[in-house]
């Protein structure tokens, strides 16, 4: 009776979530991995490609570069993680010696279905959905390799964990929690006797040899990212740890959250005294990005989203883990219906109409200008890509001999998302200084190739566009007057984007550090 409710269940939550990703704009970010995934690559030089190997085979499945097209990835893949977790659970319920290991798993797959931060990635096609499908699909193939033994299982495993390293670096945890499995517990060590723990390590590493590869003809870009540059201007201090574990509590839900912490609490005391491998897997895996990103937040600001693996493994652990009791169920029942209240509660934000936005406060009233910043995002990407074609159009016809007419975009997630609204979907380039993210674009654009070509510039803000000014005239014959395009919904003027047409660029790369 479990399993067949939680497939319903799993059923008309994937279809409303398929309904859901064609009712917002793409991010800046998610734009700019469908930008990934018109440049195929072994490498990229934030992260690595699987993100873009995904969009790339979902946009061609469905012939369309398209949101529903870009995003259904990201459904796919929090489906397939609810149904591992699901099996997680009856596994781990099975060995621990709990009564009822189909609720175990319902309550595990569940739990991955409604917690606030796993929705969210459900319909949002990042480096995440990949990551969090196969951090939780190496749990459970290592559950099994752990248990039984079997070379299958150990092969699965390695694979799962070559595909999570393929799509986020954060997935190397899953090694030292592997080899705490392993070394740490006399059942551990005994499973490296035979040759498929090995095995599996090794096809891991085959998997994840492209990214390897490309680094190492690309001067280890996205190694020097992700450990160096993403780490400099650390400011030591408290003040970020209780955002981080206020986050936490927001990301799973106040009952999830203490459920999952004691969960991994008890099976690393567990695997310490009783020698389990599988609950020191489970308690590392789970543990480990936690903690990490807790000592991280004694140093700098930590996204609400990044420790998500961990819950992967806490989640199934505490379903598996806990007494069956009525005061436990209900428990249970609570917490869940508050995880999916809250999730709820997060996409209803997403569609608030502008007009309650402006209700907020009267204009100039600070509540209502915060309110209409956070979402203005929502507005205005169709509306500027048209209005990019136009101008594009316009100055063809004005200088016929300017060739093709380029754009440029001081923004990495307004360039990608430019190009993505714009009809064609042409190529865009970014003109700005040297940032933490978007420095793919420096892989893609040959300023010389542009020599002669008129351009459009387009930013988000106007200081922004009119300082772009003259670094503009250093590389550009004339220009334009700064347009503004406001865009307006319901009557209401939501935000704007401002345009400048440039003519006969010079061909030379930009030296964007020059005042």
């Amino acid at each position: 009776m479990a399993r067949r409710t939680f497939i319903l269940l799993l059923l008309g939550v994937t279809a409303a979530r398929l309904w859901f990703i064609t009712s917002l704009p793409l991010s800046g970010d998610e734009a700019y991995h469908w930008e990934w995934s018109r440049r195929p690559a072994f490498g990229y030089y934030d992260h690595p490609g699987l993100t873009a190997y995904l969009i790339r085979l979902s946009t061609a499945v469905f012939g369309s570069e398209t949101e529903f097209a870009v995003r259904f990835p990201a459904v796919l893949l929090l489906t397939a993680a609810a149904a591992a977790a699901y099996a997680c659970g009856c596994r781990l319920a099975r060995r621990w010696g709990a009564a009822a290991p189909e609720w175990a798993g319902f309550a595990a797959g569940l739990a991955i279905l409604a917690a606030p931060v796993t929705a969210a990635f459900s319909i949002y096609m990042s480096t995440d959905p990949p990551l969090l499908c196969f951090w939780m699909l190496t749990l459970y193939f290592g559950v099994c390799a752990l248990e039984d033994g079997r070379g299958l299982d150990w092969l699965a495993a390695g694979a799962a964990l070559g595909l999570a390293m393929l799509s986020k670096f954060l997935a190397f945890l899953l090694i030292p929690a592997a080899g705490a499995a392993l070394l740490l517990t006399p059942e551990g060590r005994r499973r490296l006797r035979g040759p498929w723990p090995y095995a599996g390590a090794l096809l891991a590493l085959v998997v994840f040899a492209p990214c390897l590869w490309w680094n190492a003809t690309h001067g280890w870009a996205t190694f020097l990212f992700n450990f160096v540059y993403r780490q400099a201007d650390l400011e030591p201090g408290w003040r970020h740890v209780p955002e981080f574990l206020a986050g936490q509590v927001l990301a799973v839900s106040p009952g999830l959250f203490i459920f999952g912490a004691v969960a991994v609490w008890r099976a690393g005391r567990r695997g310490t005294r009783q020698g389990d491998a599988v609950a020191m897997w489970v308690a590392a895996a789970g543990a480990l990005p936690l903690l990490y990103f807790l000592f991280t937040s004694l140093t700098r600001r930590v996204g609400l989203h990044w420790p998500a693996v961990g819950w992967m493994a806490a989640l199934p652990a505490a379903a598996a883990g806990e007494r069956r009791s009525p005061r436990s169920r209900m428990l249970w029942s609570v917490s869940l219906a508050a995880a999916a209240l809250l999730t709820l509660a997060a996409h209803g934000a997403l569609h608030v109409p502008v007009r309650w936005l402006a209700a907020a406060g009267a204009e100039g009233d600070d509540n209502g200008r915060f309110s209409m910043e956070q979402q203005k995002e929502r507005f205005g990407w169709r509306e500027l890509g048209q209005r990019v074609a136009e101008t594009r159009a316009e100055i063809r016809d004005a200088d016929p001999g300017g060739g093709e007419v380029f754009i440029l975009c001081d923004q990495y997630g307004l360039a990608a998302a430019t190009a993505f609204y714009t009809p064609g979907q042409p190529v865009t380039h970014l003109w700005a200084r040297r940032r933490t993210h978007g420095e793919n674009y420096r892989y893609w654009t040959d300023f010389a190739a542009l020599e002669g070509r008129n351009a459009v510039y387009v930013s988000k803000y106007r200081g922004r566009a009119i300082r772009a000014r003259h670094r503009l005239r250093r590389h550009f014959k004339g220009l334009d007057h700064l347009e503004t395009l406001p865009v307006r919904v319901d009557g209401i003027k939501v935000r704007e984007f401002f345009l400048r047409r440039c003519y006969r660029f010079d061909g030379r790369t930009p030296d964007f550090e020059r005042p």
